[in-house]
């Protein structure tokens, strides 16, 4: 098992900033202690370093010390141990789009109105110290990354304090484990309404458009302090326009989560909110279970029979027909998948 990120300050007598290091399994990650104009966010803590961010919680020193989280982007090291390596530009823009792409949903969110995800407050640039370096080349050798001086405009994301423990680092506790059952329902319909208010088609400019989150998982959910889920990592996302799906990246499923479309060779355009559906439906097997689902050798989402099987039956069918590989067999929408799960049993019957 992985151990926590550490974190240390200290004085950067180049850069002549008060500077923050994390450290996690071998990797360094560097921000400045203080980001935006007059050092308004000040960084307090590491809370979780993950796939494409790292995030940090803070405050802000002009609203009376208000807690703030601050996401930073998680850079791929190697590349910048090349000095000079023009290919780093285009790996950079690239990051910055995702992050940007980010940006965009939590607005989107925002504007819809949907509870149980993070706001976006601000959107600050300053020094990108992972960019900077100083790194080690191949031959031992330490440079700075100067190209462009890209690292003097890096982009950090601004959200509302929201702080908890991912789903699925929670399945054996106490609390959990106590309704086990209710729950599970609980992160079906809160969570499936927050997906359902991002696939309801909205008119703008004459055109109707939605969302499709891609990669749900309970590493995407945190339940907070006071037992909600949340939902984050809003990098994913695709979009629809007039009923066609489009994506500005690759598509971002997890193994073991995944819908089959995303393997079968179905074309971008053709996907729909049944893929979150099916995402949705073995997040649920994963709860109820204690287990990862699995992909099979040609990296296809399969859950246990044996697993299966121990769940009561009106859960067992609930599951089966989120999961169905052909999506037309799924529910037809997150609506129906929520609607179909209110009869479900919150406790184990006798």
């Amino acid at each position: 098992m992985q151990a926590p990120p550490s974190l240390k300050s200290y004085r950067d007598p180049d850069l002549d900033r008060n500077v923050v290091e994390v450290t996690q399994g071998g990797a360094v990650y560097r921000i400045p202690a203080r980001l935006g104009p007059d050092g308004r966010y000040e960084v307090t803590k590491v809370l979780s370093v993950g796939g494409f961010g790292v995030i940090y919680e803070g405050r802000d020193r002009r609203l009376f010390d208000k807690p703030v989280l601050i996401k930073a982007i998680r850079y791929n090291r190697r590349p910048l141990r090349v000095p000079n390596n023009r290919a780093v530009l285009k790996e950079v823009e690239a990051q910055r789009q995702r992050f940007d792409h980010e940006r965009k949903m939590l607005l989107a969110g925002y504007r819809r109105g949907i509870g149980g995800i993070p706001i976006l407050l601000d959107v600050v640039q300053d020094l990108g110290l992972d960019l900077y370096g100083p790194h080690t080349d191949d031959q031992g050798e330490r440079h700075d990354y100067n190209l462009d001086d890209q690292w003097r405009s890096e982009p950090y994301l601004i959200l509302s304090f929201v702080t908890g423990t991912p789903i699925s680092k929670v399945l054996d506790q106490e609390f959990f484990t106590r309704n086990r059952l209710g729950n599970t329902k609980q992160v079906i319909l809160q969570v499936g309404r927050m997906l359902d208010a991002f696939h309801d088609e909205e008119e703008r400019q004459g055109r109707r458009i939605s969302f499709i989150y891609q990669d749900l998982k309970p590493d995407n959910i945190i339940f907070t302090r006071e037992k909600q889920p949340v939902l984050i990592d809003f990098g994913g996302f695709a979009f629809r326009v007039d009923g066609q799906t489009q994506t500005p990246f690759a598509r971002t499923g997890t193994p073991g989560y995944q819908p089959p479309e995303f393997l079968d060779g179905t074309t971008v355009d053709r996907l729909d909110a049944r893929a979150d559906v099916f995402s949705l439906g073995m997040t649920v097997y994963h709860l109820l279970g204690s287990v990862a689902p699995r992909a099979d050798a040609q990296g296809y989402s399969v859950c246990d029979p044996a697993i299966l099987s121990r769940f009561p039956p009106p859960w067992r069918a609930w599951i089966e027909q989120a999961t169905r590989a052909d999506r037309h067999q799924r529910f037809a929408s997150m609506k129906q998948a929520i609607a179909q799960a209110y009869p479900l049993p919150s406790k184990v019957t006798p």
